[in-house]
């Protein structure tokens, strides 16, 4: 086991975590270790494909109001797909579901807790700017802020004996864009927001919320269930201890392509808010889950109709993108001439001009990956007739394959187990069940670097959707950096997913997730 996937500081970062985060400033991210408690949770796949829903289960284990961002990422480029934020009183659940409803992918509650917006008939459906490819991906669970009992957020978004909230439309006035410290509703910065309270005389004032750095208090969870196949599991997430040491309330109305370094965007993988620095943390997620090897176990036995697929997800990509020439490159696909390519190459740096022709992806996928495969027996496929060997011998040929998403599935054996859009490679087995080891290096066509918008400047000044023309202003003002970002060091997470099907009993299949080990 890789010695960076030793709990850091775990004790002390939990009791901290109900002490408001006091004397923390310095901690690191890190993998939350037998606690399985964090503040950022990732959940490595969901899907809606063939029949699949995928639920979540977010739980608030302290005595605080925790902001939540809750952030679909489509498998193929991890765009944010789906994005809202949760408000979860203490000691609070809030439970959804993915699936599909039509054509469209729609996340479903009958949860009272607060989001933010609220919810259309119980539901956030998917919005169509990232919506192709996005059957399937990762999602993002990231603490944003706590507040105490003292602020007014506190009061109003918590339970009462019927289990309904005291306002929600209170807590979502914290949300809006351009609040202003005891006039103005909405997000001030990262540290405060403004919200209506009720006064004695039935009406309402202006109150100022003040919040606390994210707690190591949450805990998430997950399943995928294919009800028309009989089969569901689940596992828990990811969970990463110390993420944010600072709030990072965002307002949930604009974005960083309407100029807006306050808005939904933010925090992300690589932190909190440009504006206020609690950013790069993205060099230390790599270190922290970037090991060398991915080992699981497999099985592809046909007698006995069992499966398994690996999921290899590669989150926070998109940080390694610089997203303003990304976004023209998607908007403008499909013009000819006038098309912006995302090449690779040298980084911009930020403020730099925008050159339409200059680099723009600096990910490390697709990754190229190698599969050592192995039989239980000793690594060998058979004894050479009549001939003694040296042990341990290879089964046959190493597969090398390139992984080019950012959610990727391998398929073992003849039938998927989840029905993915995302299999580059079925890999070849020597026998019926075994176990493999993964490697995989980042793309060598590619500058591996990490893109940010720049602390110091306004943000874009342009609306991006306006089209190719006011790319020039946004791209002025992100820019990326090679500092401390190692080639190959690229964050895995996933499970092996089992399935034992019984093709004349449906209702007799049964399925169960094993996560990864990392090797060093």
């Amino acid at each position: 086991m890789n010695a960076k996937f030793k709990p850091l500081g775990l004790v002390a970062a939990v009791a901290a975590a109900t002490a408001g985060y006091a004397g923390i400033a310095n901690a690191q991210p890190g993998l939350a270790g037998n606690s399985d408690l964090g503040n950022l949770a990732l959940i490595p796949y969901y899907s809606v494909r063939d029949g699949n829903v995928t639920g979540v289960h977010i739980t608030n284990t302290s005595d605080l109001t925790q902001v939540v961002k809750v952030r679909l990422r489509r498998g193929t480029d991890s765009m944010d797909a789906l994005d809202f934020n949760l408000i979860l009183s203490p000691k609070d659940v809030w439970t959804g579901f993915l699936a599909a409803e039509g054509d469209d992918v729609v996340f479903n509650t009958t949860d009272a807790s607060c989001t933010a917006p609220a919810t259309t008939g119980g539901k956030f459906t998917m919005p169509a700017i990232y919506r192709e490819d996005a059957d399937e991906g990762y999602i993002e669970i990231i603490g944003m802020g706590a507040a105490d009992d003292s602020q007014p957020i506190y009061d109003s978004s918590l339970h009462d004996a019927t289990g309904v909230p005291a306002s929600c439309t209170f807590v979502r006035d914290n949300f809006f864009a351009g609040g202003v410290a005891t006039s103005v509703r909405g997000t001030v910065d990262g540290l405060t927001s403004v919200q209506r309270v009720p006064t004695s005389t039935g009406g309402t004032t202006l109150a100022l919320n003040t919040y606390l750095p994210p707690s190591n208090a949450l805990k998430v969870s997950y399943f995928l269930r294919d009800a028309e196949g009989g089969r569901e599991f689940g596992n828990s997430a990811t969970h990463i201890a110390d993420f944010l040491t600072q709030p990072a309330i965002t307002n949930q109305q604009f974005g960083l392509f309407s100029g807006d370094l306050l808005g939904f965007d933010y925090p992300d993988l690589n932190g909190g808010i440009p504006l206020e620095g609690d950013r790069d943390l993205f060099v230390d997620l790599r270190d922290e889950l970037g090991s060398a090897s991915v080992i699981n176990d497999w099985s592809a036995n046909a007698d006995l109709n069992v499966g398994t697929d690996w999921v290899i997800t590669f989150p926070g990509q998109y940080t390694m993108l610089d997203l303003p020439h990304y976004f023209a490159s998607l908007v403008t696909a499909g013009d000819g001439d006038d098309a912006v390519p995302c090449n690779a190459g040298t980084p911009l740096a930020i403020g730099a001009a925008f050159d339409p022709e200059g680099a723009c992806d600096h990910r490390d996928i697709p990754a190229v990956a190698t599969f050592d495969v192995y039989d239980r027996e000793e690594q060998q496929l058979s004894d050479p007739e009549g001939e003694l060997v040296v042990s341990p011998q290879l089964p046959g040929a190493i597969v090398r394959t390139t992984l080019p998403f950012e959610v990727n599935v391998v398929e073992w054996g003849v039938e998927p187990v989840l029905g993915s859009a995302n299999s580059p490679v079925s890999v070849a087995t020597p026998g019926a069940f075994g176990w493999a080891e993964l490697t995989v290096t980042s793309a060598s066509n590619k500058v591996q670097a990490v893109c940010d918008a720049s602390a110091g400047n306004s943000g874009p000044g342009a609306n991006i959707a306006n089209g190719a023309s006011a790319i020039a202003q946004a791209v002025s003002a992100y820019g990326c950096y090679t500092s401390g970002v190692t080639a190959d060091d690229i964050p895995k997470i996933g499970f092996v997913a089992w399935e034992r099907s019984f093709p004349g009993n449906p209702d007799a299949n049964y399925g169960r997730i094993v996560e990864h080990s990392y090797g060093s």
